[in-house]
């Protein structure tokens, strides 16, 4: 009760490294702490992985949070992975269109563009989700067929996949 929320994390981070696992699962790791403290929770994992020699499943919400620590990116909509690729290229050359409307609410210092973009409609329903594409409904981009058929992944580099019959 005495440590702050940063402390919290550190000591859940070394705990779970203590033991050298291959694989540490790190569900939202930085949520609930201020900025610095999360860049110094960031640097801290990625050094310790690199010294116990541990992979890192990072699950986050936060696009900043995962390219600072990630090599690849599965991105998430409704349940389903619609894109998969190596960080750089995913920042680079988003293909799905809900990742590029992630890409493009990321606040920029470097472009002064007025408000921020948002991704139109909202999330659907779980427990009756869309027969297609879960993303057809808000997609600006969605054919009739999207909203019949969920698509197939297919690979547009060795290290890109994406979930778009629109690719």
């Amino acid at each position: 009760f005495e440590l702050s929320g940063g402390m919290r994390q550190r000591v859940m981070i070394a705990m779970a490294l203590s033991e050298k696992p291959s694989l540490l699962i790190a569900d939202e790791p930085t949520s609930a702490i201020d900025v610095t403290t999360q860049a110094q929770v960031l640097k801290l994992m990625k050094n310790l992985m690199n010294e116990v020699k541990t992979s890192i499943l990072l699950i986050t919400h936060d696009l900043a949070v995962a390219s600072q620590v990630a090599d690849e990116i599965a991105v998430m909509y409704a349940g389903d992975v619609v894109e998969f690729a190596d960080v750089y290229e995913l920042f680079s050359k988003p293909i799905h269109p809900y990742t590029k409307g992630l890409v493009a609410c990321i606040p920029s210092t470097f472009k002064d563009e007025g408000l921020l973009t948002s991704i139109p409609g909202v999330v659907p329903d779980l427990r009756s989700p869309p027969q297609g594409c879960k993303f057809a409904p808000r997609c600006p981009n969605a054919k009739p067929a999207c909203c019949e058929q969920k698509p197939g992944f297919r690979y547009v580099s060795p290290t890109h996949v994406v979930a778009c019959g629109l690719v």
